[in-house]
């Protein structure tokens, strides 16, 4: 039999490799695409556009064993728990429906790839995996109102009437967010034939938003989200020093940031390359996070720093006092 405290251990080197992993991904992805940029003289305007090129079993295999550790984790907190599995779904579309997708669907029409793959062979490939990606959310979604967490959230008491509203309104919003936007690709992937599939996505005036643009956009903002609720409560800096979490609330910020930087630095050294520096200042950003999350926790485990004092509401809500801590 295993004793109690050598499941605590077992499950404690588990969430450091789960953490480590999250920073070794896109270290790993980031190597790739910078060395192939290096070899064919030139940067691709974003991440994705390498998935027309040999880069693109990385691009997606990276993806998606990251979607796979967001969702794997248990966050301290009910919001992040569920901020993470949110970015974990968006991730699987980033990696399975590329930027682009209406022009390499129109380049298979005119000359299929040389093993023979031609458009109707690709959108069948993404409809069998991303409708059993929906499947998943759905699976996922009824375990979460099954054991009570979704409820939990909803209804957590952070002290305050206007945070309240706040939390509600923010779960309300992004569980309609992601149900419109599985349904808008279920629509267009589905009631469109096969050869025509191209995957628009929405557009808002002289705006275009791809499927990809949107899953890219909600898959940023719910990382930066999840990084903010481990700053709770981000207004009192005595506290995020004391137990070692005040770099998480200027990663935040600087994630928030973000689309300036990427504006400033593609004007003065890239032109024509805000899309992928955007996303590595943000995923950049994230793995770092992780790298001082598991820095961190192996502080508080030798007691040079303390662990945060339970707080109420959905952004530190802890996990039973006996359970094994991650």
């Amino acid at each position: 039999m295993v004793d109690i405290e050598q499941r605590r251990q077992i499950m404690r080197t588990t969430y450091d490799y789960l953490r480590w992993l999250l920073v070794l991904l896109p270290a790993l992805l980031f190597v790739v695409t910078v060395a192939t940029a290096v070899q064919q003289g030139h940067l691709e305007p974003s991440i994705s556009a390498y998935y027309g090129g040999p880069v693109r079993d990385v691009f997606v295999g990276c993806l998606v064993a990251i979607a796979a550790l967001l969702v794997a984790y248990q966050g301290v907190g009910l919001l992040e728990d569920y901020t993470l599995n949110g970015a974990g779904f968006y991730a699987v579309f980033v990696a399975f429906v590329p930027t682009g997708f209406a022009g390499l669907m129109d380049e298979l029409e005119h000359e299929p790839s040389p093993d023979g793959l031609g458009v109707v062979d690709h959108v069948w490939f993404l409809r069998i995996t991303l409708t059993s990606v929906l499947l998943l959310c759905l699976l996922l979604l009824a375990r979460e109102i099954r054991i009570g967490n979704l409820t939990r959230l909803f209804r957590s008491d952070t002290g305050g009437r206007l945070a309240d509203l706040v939390n509600r309104a923010f779960v309300v919003l992004t569980l309609g967010v992601l149900v419109a936007y599985l349904a808008l690709v279920m629509r267009q992937l589905w009631l469109v034939p096969a050869a025509e599939v191209r995957l628009p996505g929405l557009v808002l005036g002289p705006v275009q938003l791809t499927v990809h643009d949107l899953a890219a956009i909600c898959l940023l903002t719910s990382l930066a989200v999840a990084v903010l609720t481990n700053t709770w409560p981000f207004y009192r800096f005595s506290h995020l020093r004391g137990s070692g979490r005040l770099a998480y609330l200027v990663i935040f910020l600087l994630m928030v940031a973000g689309p300036l930087v990427a504006w400033g630095l593609s004007a003065l050294l890239a032109p024509g390359h805000l899309v992928i520096l955007l996303e590595w200042w943000e995923i950049a950003l994230f793995a770092v996070f992780w790298a001082l999350e598991t820095r961190r926790i192996v502080q508080v485990r030798r007691g040079s720093i303390r662990s945060p004092a339970p707080e109420p509401g959905p952004l530190r809500q802890p996990l039973a006092p006996d359970a094994p801590a991650p």
